[in-house]
């Protein structure tokens, strides 16, 4: 089961919400702005109090991912 949405600030990221049995992960993308940046894909888990939104500002300002 997936969810997706876009945020827009300064470069676009693409989100997307992720079922994986009883977790939520949130699944982020950014394509690359310029020939010389490369695109970026992280992730993080979702505990039950987050908003979508928070984590995916927190995301774009510090992105990692989870395995």
């Amino acid at each position: 089961m997936a969810s997706s949405f876009d945020i827009q600030a300064g470069s676009h990221w693409y989100f997307q919400l992720v079922l994986l049995g009883s977790r939520l992960q949130l699944e982020g993308y950014r394509e690359a702005n310029t020939p010389h940046e490369e695109a970026l894909h992280c992730s993080t888990w979702l505990d039950p109090q987050d908003t979508q939104y928070d984590v995916a500002h927190g995301l774009m300002q510090h992105p990692r991912c989870c395995l």
